[in-house]
């Protein structure tokens, strides 16, 4: 029989589901310079690097007329 096979979808994590608890990545390059810069002034802030970038993309999101939504999952901002 020449049936059509059915692949059934892999269940995800919730943290992959779709659903609104879940988190997205984003993976970013920077030059040598710009990633010691960066560092330096997370730990000038004694912040994290993620904390930073949190806020400069919710800075863009209201430069731009949108709501400031990106929160940093690891400490709730």
């Amino acid at each position: 029989m020449h049936g059509k096979r059915t692949r059934s979808k892999p269940s995800r994590p919730p943290s992959q589901s779709g659903d609104r608890g879940e988190i997205k990545g984003i993976l970013t390059r920077v030059n040598p310079e710009g990633w010691r810069a960066l560092r330096m002034l997370a730990l000038e802030l004694d912040v994290p690097l993620q904390s930073l970038c949190v806020q400069a993309f919710n800075q863009l999101l209201k430069k731009h007329g949108r709501r400031p939504v990106v929160e940093n999952p690891l400490t709730a901002e």
